[in-house]
């Protein structure tokens, strides 16, 4: 074996699993186009209609006039709507983790921007240990075509997205203050996490 063959095969492998309302719920929510709506109204006149309150957008910093904050030196937040262009889609079968992130006083939503469904990224999450790190053996993986958006719960350990076989325009909105840990912490895994190389597992990106 050559030593990249040797590092695949000491690794873990994880094939992502086709993301549903369900099996996302744990992390956050699916936005997507209803199938069915009783609450959809019709709005602009007749020609459109509205889906409300498709997922929990969450901001847990309080408020500056909250006089009971229990951290006075949290900084105030506010909505930062971005686009991320993704233009350089995975191109390798599998894909090494080497860091995750959180965001942990705000929600993170990904909209895909005129997403036609012939393409897909991959969401990589993972659970919060007693040590405030990623649990490297809970990592999960989801693969979603591109007119699904994701939404993550404040403080939900995930992967950057993972955009595979063409290039995705995500709009974004997370809250933001200017703060960097406060807004976005990264954790990089290295040997001494249990990890060979900094790489912490396989994300099978190529379907067998």
């Amino acid at each position: 074996m050559t030593p990249s063959q040797d590092l695949a095969h000491a690794l873990s492998t994880i094939v992502p699993v086709d993301i549903t309302n369900e099996n996302f719920a744990k992390w956050g929510q699916v936005v997507r186009l209803p199938d069915a709506d009783p609450n959809a109204v019709q709005v602009n006149q007749g020609t459109a209609q509205k889906f409300s309150h498709l997922a929990e957008f969450v901001n847990l910093r309080p408020a500056s006039t909250d006089t009971a904050n229990p951290n006075p030196t949290l900084a105030s937040a506010t909505a930062n709507i971005a686009i991320f262009k993704c233009y350089k889609p995975v191109a390798t079968p599998q894909f090494g983790i080497k860091l995750l992130e959180r965001h942990s006083y705000s929600s993170q939503m990904f909209m895909p921007m005129g997403g036609d469904g012939n393409g897909s990224y991959v969401v990589v999450t993972a659970e919060n240990g007693s040590d405030d790190k990623p649990i490297l053996s809970s990592l999960q993986a989801f693969r979603c075509n591109n007119t699904l958006g994701i939404n993550y719960k404040p403080n939900v350990w995930h992967h950057p997205m993972i955009v595979i076989e063409k290039p995705v325009q995500f709009m974004t909105i997370t809250y933001e203050c200017g703060v960097a840990l406060e807004d976005c912490e990264e954790y990089w895994f290295t040997k001494e996490s249990g990890s060979e190389g900094g790489v912490a597992a396989l994300i099978q990106l190529v379907k067998e």
